[in-house]
């Protein structure tokens, strides 16, 4: 085996061949290390844009948490709920911390729980009948639990990585700086203004721990893949795309010189609607195999039609980016390639792992990219909040409608510019070093046919290769009329000699 592997220079194979140090190659190097010179820059510039962009959306992000409103819902209407809604409103603002503010248009737990899972990111609410509770046990007795004064109301659905780093911590951050304190109030009051009446044993519990919280998640998205489910999966998908497009671009080329306009706009948006469907299946397998046992419990029960939406939405998506991508594709040179994936890319996935709010105004654009219309409606399938299914349906619809137009305009430009010699089976350009089309440069004909000047032409006609027939030398090979002899015995049609 080890023989069959043995390499041996055989010298009459290099007979006829040149070294790298050969000076006949030198121009030939020289001109090959320009253009891999420009390549690397090329690289090293889509590098540097790439990463500002993805750094720049995540840079200082928690100095902007003040972005992200939570709200204080007093549906008590007594002490308690005065007091901690004061509390609450009065905690030092800082830049690191969501902003408290006031809703006073809430009048049920459900009320609120519906308004965080459709509208906000979470709530802190103090029970009605808070405060009655509370009193009757420190004058009456019995039973008391500190848990019911207060709810926290969260959404985690909304964003899960805002939610888990910012919105949970602050709302529990809240309720037990308000407990801690509610209660040092409570024993103070009750020494000095102990109440008149006392009908029986007052509860020990309720003066030392007079209210504490319940948390309640209205839309839950806290499941292993839930951060990174969308992102990468589409990620994925979109990058198992771009490898089978560019192979498609790079053996294609006898298509566009053979096939009509209108069977190739055809035959490529079906393969890539028919690409998409198949890479958003797996993905929509993949998550059904991997979502893990506790999915169930901290999201929506996982049906058949959600199956089926994750593979539609995933599906759109990947289609519109497809196209998006294609579009490019067809007409890039190959040292350019790679931009609009990088360009493309990069975009997608911080909508998906970042928060507008937590972002710089900048980054608002990025609302139309696919990947975060696909994650909005992914997110509200598996955990129902924050529904804005008319908006990111739109969007897609719309992106996919664009992109089709633009495709088509991209194969009649690929089509056109090969058909007549002006790009090559690789999409390299005429006048590149790596130039080389099998089909003749559609002015070729013309240049050399005519001269453009007519001094040149009268020269050419005066000149004494002027043919004794009098026929123009510059004539095209349409202006040739050739005339069959009835004297000879050879047939121009047929080639019988006569024989």
């Amino acid at each position: 085996m080890a023989s069959k592997c043995w390499w041996q220079h055989r010298a009459s194979e290099d007979y006829g061949r040149i070294g790298l140090g050969d000076s006949d190659l030198r121009p030939e190097l020289k001109r090959r290390a320009r253009s891999y010179i420009y390549v690397l820059m090329t690289s090293f510039a889509m590098i540097w844009v790439g990463l500002s962009i993805f750094y720049g959306a995540m840079f200082q992000r928690s100095s902007l948490v003040n972005n992200i409103n939570i709200h204080v819902v007093d549906l008590d209407g007594g002490f308690i709920g005065a007091n901690v809604t004061r509390m609450v409103l009065d905690m030092h603002a800082t830049p690191s911390m969501p902003v408290w503010q006031a809703k006073t248009d809430i009048h049920s737990l459900e009320q609120a729980k519906s308004w965080v899972r459709d509208h906000g990111w979470g709530a802190l609410v103090i029970n009605p009948g808070a405060s009655d509770r509370l009193q009757h046990a420190l004058t009456v007795g019995g039973e008391y639990s500190a848990s019911d004064a207060m709810t926290l109301v969260e959404s985690s659905g909304r964003m899960v990585i805002a939610s888990m780093l910012f919105v949970q911590p602050a709302l529990i951050a809240a309720a037990g700086d308000v407990s801690q304190r509610f209660s040092a109030q409570q024993v103070a009051n009750y020494q000095y203004d102990k109440p008149a009446q006392v009908l029986g044993q007052p509860n020990l519990s309720a003066l030392l721990r007079p209210i504490s919280y319940t948390t309640v998640d209205v839309a839950p998205e806290a499941f292993l893949l839930a951060p990174i489910m969308t992102a990468f999966g589409f990620l994925a998908c979109l990058l198992s795309a771009v490898g089978v497009m560019i192979m498609w671009k790079l053996t294609s080329f006898s298509f566009f010189i053979q096939v009509r306009f209108r069977d190739l706009v055809l035959m490529w948006i079906t393969l890539i609607l028919g690409l998409a469907l198949l890479l958003s299946l797996y993905l929509s397998l993949a998550f059904l195999a991997f979502r893990g046992p506790e999915y169930n419990a901290v999201a929506l029960t996982y049906t058949t039609a959600t199956f089926f939406k994750i593979w539609f939405t995933g599906t759109a998506v990947v289609l519109a980016l497809s196209l998006w991508l294609f579009t490019w594709f067809l007409n890039m040179p190959p040292i350019f390639i790679s931009l609009p994936s990088v360009f493309t890319v990069i975009p997608n996935i911080i909508s998906c792992i970042s928060t507008f709010e937590l972002a710089p105004t900048f980054y608002r654009f990025m609302y139309a990219t696919p990947f975060f219309n696909g994650s909005r409606i992914v997110q509200y399938v598996v955990s129902g909040a924050y529904p804005t299914l008319g908006r990111n349906i739109g969007v897609l619809v719309g992106e996919i409608a664009i992109m089709s137009i633009a495709l088509v305009f991209s194969i009649w430009l690929r089509q056109m510019l090969a058909l007549r010699g002006i790009s090559d089976p690789l999409g390299w350009f005429r006048g590149s070093m790596y130039f080389q089309s099998p089909v003749p440069y559609y002015k070729t004909d013309e240049e050399h046919a005519r001269p453009r000047s007519a001094k040149m032409r009268n020269h050419l006609l005066s000149t004494e290769n002027t043919l004794s027939v009098g026929r123009d030398p510059l004539a095209t090979a349409d202006d040739i009329v050739i005339s069959d002899c009835a004297m000879d015995s050879t047939d121009l049609t047929t080639g019988n000699l006569g024989v």
